[in-house]
């Protein structure tokens, strides 16, 4: 089909409007301008099935090379999912080698095809994939939007290999570069199901508080009120909840599998949370007390203080004799509105002690003046 028929067939349809815009600034050569209206016209549906497709091979290819390529990426991404599945691929690495000079255009492509070869199976190629794209990214030297279709794509990757530790990690980078309006309510109970599994199951995910400021758990909220109350449970290293929602969360077969590790990684959390909520002066605690706190015999508060100092979670030492540790220092963290208030309480209390030692200081000034 000729260029010529296939506006005129365009301009006959449902968005004829649009399509004479087009025709216009083709005719007169506004290459940006025909690039920006083919952009929208993409982008905004419904469109047939073969349409988009159409359209690619008709008429974008007569001018692609005036198009710049990260509009062009854009625009191919969207035909893509037009395309026949089997055919998407090779559709997609025809459109890489025609950005391949621009690096941004370059990451958005590589990454659509790396999640299509996870979804094809082809998990061995995306690790070197993401190591080249990894140095791409870090190229830009600064946050852009193709930074968002890397970490989906990474997010992706460690999900198939149940990596729950980089997952979270790259899942939260992800949200931080898009605007989660764009997702579905049914994407957003997705990405908040599965990152708030990640945060709870990854033995190296002891902060929780950005995960609980972010907007996007609102979706689990009605959805899965369960999981959001044990995610504040864990944030407290509240034992007594953990073992109320026992019942909800053994219902979940990874969480089932590893309760062993959750109810230690909640001591170990509710360690942390005593630790913090004592004042730097009186944290020499009892076996007893942490015992207490965190739902353990007295005999194993060692091993738990000795994993906690292991895992850098806090600093200090242990007086087996005695039965008392001393804790200098806990890892910062995110905090939530209770615990800022604490701090809030402890920074007054600091202060009017710090007062008081001055006054002292300026009740002894004469005598001192005077030896």
């Amino acid at each position: 089909m000729s260029i010529q028929n296939y506006l005129t067939q365009q301009k006959a349809g449902e968005r004829s409007q649009e399509w004479v815009v087009i025709e216009d600034f083709y005719n007169k050569k506004l290459w940006h301008q025909v690039t920006m209206a083919i952009l929208k016209y993409v982008k905004v549906g419904p469109h047939k099935s073969g349409s988009l497709t159409e359209l690619y091979k008709v008429f974008i290819t007569d001018f692609d090379h005036r198009i710049s390529p990260l509009a062009l990426s854009s625009i191919g991404l969207c035909v893509s999912e037009d395309v026949p599945v089997t055919q998407r691929l090779e559709f997609l690495e025809s459109l890489l080698k025609k950005v391949t000079s621009h690096t941004e255009a370059k990451i958005k492509i590589m990454s659509k095809i790396g999640s299509l070869k996870i979804d094809h199976g082809q998990i061995d190629e995306i690790e070197d994939m993401i190591k080249s794209l990894e140095s791409l990214v870090d190229s830009l030297g600064e946050v852009t939007p193709v930074h968002g279709c890397f970490y989906e794509l990474s997010a992706k990757y460690y999900k198939v290999k149940g990596d729950y530790n980089n997952f979270y990690r790259d899942s939260l980078r992800y949200l931080g570069c898009i605007d989660i309006d764009e997702l579905t309510a049914k994407q957003q109970q997705e990405h908040a199901f599965h990152i708030a599994l990640s945060a709870l199951l990854g033995d190296k995910v002891y902060n929780f508080g950005e995960l609980l400021a972010h907007p996007l758990l609102d979706a689990l909220k009605v959805a899965c009120p369960w999981i959001v109350e044990l995610l504040l449970a864990f944030n407290r290293g509240d034992m007594d909840k953990l073992e109320e929602l026992q019942p909800q969360w053994t219902q979940q077969p990874d969480l089932a599998r590893n309760e062993v590790a959750l109810k230690q990684k909640c001591a170990l959390l509710g360690l942390m949370e005593l630790t913090f909520n004592r004042a730097s002066s009186s944290r020499s605690i009892s076996f007893k007390e942490v015992a207490a706190a965190v739902k353990l015999p007295v005999e194993e508060v060692e091993l738990l203080v000795m994993k906690a100092i292991s895992l850098n979670l806090v600093r200090g030492s242990i007086d087996e004799c005695e039965e008392v540790v001393n804790l200098t220092w806990v890892q910062p963290r995110v905090l939530d509105l209770k615990q800022i208030a604490e701090m809030n309480k402890r920074i007054k209390q600091w202060g009017a002690a710090v007062e008081k030692t001055v006054k002292e200081v300026e009740e002894k000034i004469p005598e001192l003046l005077c030896n």
